[in-house]
């Protein structure tokens, strides 16, 4: 394929491994490499964590504000039980319950026991209205700060993810930005393959790896192979192996080895510029799994 880059197509001459075509007809050992794309998926999947912990922050950062604004309705609260048990102290002072003026002017001792019943159990109400908000208080207390300390390991790990997300944007631009470079030099100046024959196409293309291993005495795009080999090479669509397969797989078509023919009806390619730009890989294709314009048929002697 000769076209230009695509953030999806490029690769980076990063840590990784991609697999050679086996056997000695089409071996080859490239450059160990981390293809662009898995540096893009590392970094979604990176962002994604990332968006993650952001989200649980938020979530956690709005519980906390609602603890917050409940202690300070239970300190609202607890300060008006307090200055309601103060002013019913200083009434009980003032006013004592067991005055002369009260005991004489009840109208029987059951009224009288009945006053100082009814002065209790308002005062034992307010207290224990009291000590109950005292309780709600310290427990909201307590979640306010398991609260405060799960937001702050919360912040930890998204400010960690960050770093991680924010490397993993570096290691992609830089694998990226090699990419361009490497492949603009491509597109720029054609390399020769290694094989015993001449290689016009560019260099990290399906079209030169392919080239690489069987005579190609034509030109143009991997789509246009199929009738540019014609008054070279047979046609057909049965896969054999050494043949070559022409899919419709871009806009620009796609080129690869028939290095297997299962049982089963698969075939196994060798391939390059599949998952990136100069990374060679091998997959196994079945019947109507991808869209094959055809299979070109060179001689045995044409091939490496």
């Amino acid at each position: 394929m000769r076209k230009l880059p695509t953030l999806a197509a490029l690769a980076g001459a990063l840590a990784g491994a991609v697999l050679a075509a086996p056997g000695p007809a089409l071996a080859v050992t490239p450059a160990p490499r981390a293809s662009v794309s898995q540096l893009d998926q590392q970094l979604a999947q990176d962002q994604a964590r990332l968006a993650q912990l952001n989200n649980q922050v938020e979530v956690a950062n709005a519980a906390l504000d609602a603890l917050d604004k409940k202690l300070q309705a239970d300190q609202q609260r607890q300060a008006e039980l307090d200055r309601q048990l103060a002013q019913l102290a200083r009434l009980e002072y003032q006013r004592p319950v067991f005055t002369l003026g009260a005991i004489l002017g009840a109208r029987s001792l059951q009224q009288l026991l009945s006053n100082l019943a009814q002065a209790r159990v308002v005062a034992d109400r307010q207290g224990q209205l009291l000590r109950e908000a005292a309780r709600l208080r310290q427990q909201d207390q307590q979640a306010h700060d398991q609260m405060a300390a799960r937001l702050a390991q919360v912040k930890a790990a998204r400010d960690q993810a960050a770093q991680i997300a924010a490397e993993a944007l570096r290691l992609r631009n830089d694998a990226l930005a090699q990419m361009v470079a490497a492949e603009a030099q491509a597109m720029v100046t054609p390399m020769g393959g290694s094989g015993p024959w001449p290689n016009h196409f560019f260099f990290g293309q399906c079209t030169w790896y392919v080239a690489n291993h069987v005579y190609v005495p034509w030109y143009g795009n991997a789509i246009e192979w199929w009738a540019n080999a014609r008054p070279y090479y047979p046609e057909g669509q049965a896969p054999r192996v050494g043949a070559i397969m022409v899919t419709r797989e871009s806009g620009y078509g796609h080129v690869a080895l028939v290095v297997a023919v299962n049982a089963d009806g698969s075939w196994t390619v060798s391939e390059m510029n599949y998952q990136a730009w100069d990374v060679v890989d091998q997959r196994t294709i079945r019947p109507g799994q991808v869209p094959v314009v055809g299979f070109i048929y060179p001689p045995p002697q044409d091939e490496r």
